[in-house]
């Protein structure tokens, strides 16, 4: 069973490799200039297809709920003893098609082969079908697959209604963004001549600002994002609860929640002007832009789940708000959730150098202090598995992730304007941060956490050692929490294998602890800033 899950978990890594070649190697927006009088213009929308294809998998993955265990069960079993290297073969061999098929499509060339009446697109999209399905087969028998669908043929559609709703939302509303950044901007206004006599406003170019300081407030200042994700985040948290609920008053959380993320977007903007005027441009336009939609968006979706869950209007077994009793799984997700909401303020409060960055690292450390006798069972011991793979991620982390030298000169002079004493103690904040505090508060909950979540059956309540779908789901949030996605998602990848070769989510800490390690030393001996 466990080399029938470790080939699943490279079967699924096959499939991403291969879609991010060809999204490499290719750019449909050009088709429509390639072939104008072509019959391709619709590939340009293949970046729309696969938003859709994404959006898909995530509402069947939610939909299939406390059956998803169950079909991962059979999926394992249906996968021993395959015969999977011939389909394996074919799939390659498909793929290897694809690839020129798609060549000869993004090809200046194109017009002559359809001139001659061969129906390129048509063996394209063939192509592409026996890509899918050759892979699907690869995974376990066909037979698998067609039981699979007939009997969740119901959450397939729901999916599929889902993925088009939504994907069909954001075009819809595209065309109200205008009107939404007016309403946005006017309120904005308001807001600023409740403090300041001597703003600056230009409804028709939508410029707003105090004194010397002012900005642009745009269509993408609207707020439509920040409304689109509480919507969506909300709309799936009902749905996968809700036996939880009463309904339909549950649904007046999702126009409230659209409301009050509307009015954390007009302070925001009010706030980012403020701090423009008083306290710096550079930290307005810096980090508090690009950090205060997201703490609107936690704060307001966490007050909504805690409404949703309080409230006799909605709930139908109403919690009252009590000091809870911390058990295990709580405590291995606790000090990430610490360390985040820290990063959301402090990255907030910053310009180029994250200053505050010792403050992430004693709180964390408060919250791994105060929680420390939930891991006291966990073996701590350092193993030459875990070491090589954690230089190994180093390695590969520098190959994937080069350095930004305008970004690090920058740190760099702002570094040497400090006193050495104070350069020296955040250094060594900087330090402890990446090899202790950050290892330990990730890997907890991401190869803690998620594992003891998705990594046991609840039937028997064992764990398998090679969870497949725990590494799977790890790698993906982990790789989504850095900005470096790719870097991010091998190295959970290895992280997670390290955390399943004993069994032991201390291992995946000692092998990020060495990356990161290395990582800090090749820093600070570079001046490679960007890195950090």
């Amino acid at each position: 069973m466990r080399t029938t899950t470790a080939r699943l978990f490279l079967l699924v890594l096959l499939i991403v490799g291969e879609a991010m070649a060809i999204s490499v190697a290719f750019d449909a927006q050009t088709l429509p200039q390639q072939h104008a009088a072509g019959n391709y213009w619709w590939l340009a929308h293949a970046g729309a297809a696969s938003k859709i294809l994404f959006i898909w998998v995530v509402a069947l993955l939610v939909a299939l709920g406390p059956r998803l265990k169950q079909w991962s069960r059979q999926l394992q079993v249906a996968a021993d003893g395959h015969r999977y290297h011939l389909w394996l073969s074919l799939q390659l061999s498909a793929y290897l098609l694809f690839f020129a098929l798609t060549y000869l499509v993004f090809s200046t060339t194109t017009n002559r082969w359809d001139g001659r009446g061969i129906p390129l697109p048509l063996f394209w999209l063939a192509a592409l079908a026996f890509v899918v399905v050759l892979w699907l087969n690869t995974i376990a028998p066909i037979r698998f697959w067609f039981r699979f669908v007939r009997e969740e043929v119901i959450t397939i559609g729901f999916a599929s209604v889902i993925a088009t709703l939504t994907w069909g939302f954001t075009l819809v509303t595209q065309g109200l963004w205008d009107p939404l950044s007016g309403a946005t901007f006017d309120a904005a206004t308001s807001v600023l001549h409740l403090f300041y006599a001597d703003i600056v406003v230009d409804p028709q170019q939508r410029i707003l600002g105090v004194g010397d300081f002012v900005v642009e407030i745009a269509a993408v200042c609207s707020g439509y994002e920040g409304i689109g994700l509480v919507l969506i985040f909300t709309g799936f948290y009902l749905i996968i609860f809700r036996q939880d609920f009463r309904f339909p008053q549950a649904l007046l959380l999702l126009p409230l929640g659209v409301a009050t993320i509307w009015l954390f977007n007009i302070f925001r903007i009010a706030a980012l002007i403020g701090i423009g005027a008083e306290i710096s441009p550079e930290l307005a336009l810096g980090g508090f832009h690009s950090m205060a939609g997201w703490i609107s968006f936690v704060l307001v979706t966490a007050c909504i789940l805690l409404l949703a869950h309080n409230s006799a209007l909605f709930s139908r077994s109403p919690q009252r708000l009590s000091a809870q009793p911390i058990n295990f799984r709580m405590a291995l997700l606790i000090p990430l959730v610490v360390l985040l909401s820290t990063t959301l303020i402090t990255s907030a409060m910053t310009i180029t150098v994250d200053w505050w960055y010792p403050l992430r690292v004693v709180l964390t450390a408060c919250a791994l202090a105060l929680l420390w006798r939930h891991y006291r069972h966990i073996p701590f011991r350092i193993t030459w598995f875990a070491v090589a793979t954690g230089v190994l991620v180093f390695l590969l982390w520098l190959l994937l992730v080069p350095d930004d030298p305008v970004a690090s000169t920058i740190t760099d002079q702002y570094l040497h304007e400090i006193p050495s004493g104070l350069l020296f103690a955040w250094l060594l904040f900087r330090t402890l941060g990446a090899v202790i505090t950050v290892p330990l508060a990730e890997e907890l909950a991401f190869r803690g956490y998620l594992f003891e979540l998705l990594g046991t059956d609840r039937q028997s309540s064992r764990r398998s050692q090679y969870p497949w779908l725990a590494l799977i789901v790890s790698s993906v949030l982990f790789g989504l929490l850095h900005s470096a996605w790719l870097a991010g998602l091998l190295a959970g990848v290895a992280y997670g294998l390290v955390r399943c070769y004993r069994n032991n989510v201390a291992d995946a800490f000692v092998a990020h602890a060495i990356t990161n390690g290395l990582l800090s030393v090749y820093v600070v001996t570079t001046g490679s800033w960007s890195l950090w």
